[in-house]
């Protein structure tokens, strides 16, 4: 292990922001040794950054044909069509999207698509509310109903009490029992035209008393 590798791992990497002798650094290692390698920045630098940071620098920011501005309708229009194919794919995505990193794209669904589309267990959980909702409230439509059923009855029976004392109510259904009675037997009655009496010269009068 040489001398600049040892001073490293005893002072640590260097975190935080990158500062323009860095980015001067990394941007004039690539020129010379093309992109890979990045372990190898620091020794051959002097950068107190990990492989790892250096690579990502050059990827999202140092990267002369990286595309800066916002996100244009049509490249968002791409980033959904390609998400709904790939998942979160995205370093796919951004080949697709020169100019664009994947950490950038990663970042932009994530701040306008992800909060506004619900995971599928979230989804069905909200369909499972609802349903259980709608059933609540159909029972609750139900037993109003039966209740108001009931209290229109008893106020029926109210006002029959209060209209009729009990000696008329039971009045009423003697008449009734009568009435229906008559109808069940009808009197049969003989017209007295009809009737003929037995006179004193009948023969059958005289057997009978003399």
């Amino acid at each position: 292990m040489d001398l600049i590798s040892s001073l490293m791992l005893q002072q640590g990497w260097r975190k935080g922001p990158w500062s323009a002798l860095e980015d001067r650094l990394l941007t004039e290692y690539v020129q010379q040794h093309g992109e890979g390698s990045w372990n190898s920045v620091a020794k051959l630098t002097g950068l107190r950054r990990s492989g790892k940071s250096c690579r990502l620098r050059w990827v999202n920011y140092l990267r002369p044909d990286l595309k800066r501005g916002k996100i244009t309708p049509d490249e968002e229009t791409v980033i959904l069509q390609l998400h709904a194919m790939l998942g979160n794919r995205w370093s796919a995505i951004a080949r697709c999207l020169p100019g664009r990193t994947d950490n950038e794209i990663k970042n932009y669904w994530r701040t306008h698509f992800k909060k506004a589309r619900p995971s599928r267990r979230r989804e069905r959980a909200q369909l499972l509310h609802q349903y259980q909702l709608q059933q609540q409230q159909r029972q609750y439509l139900q037993s109003l109903h039966l209740l108001q059923q009931q209290q229109q009855h008893e106020q029926q029976l109210m006002l029959l009490q209060e209209q009729k004392s009990p000696q008329e109510m039971t009045q009423v259904v003697v008449m009734n029992n009568l009435q229906s009675m008559e109808r069940r037997c009808p009197a049969v009655s003989v017209p007295d035209d009809d009737l003929v009496l037995p006179t004193a010269d009948d023969a059958a009068v005289k057997s009978m008393f003399f």
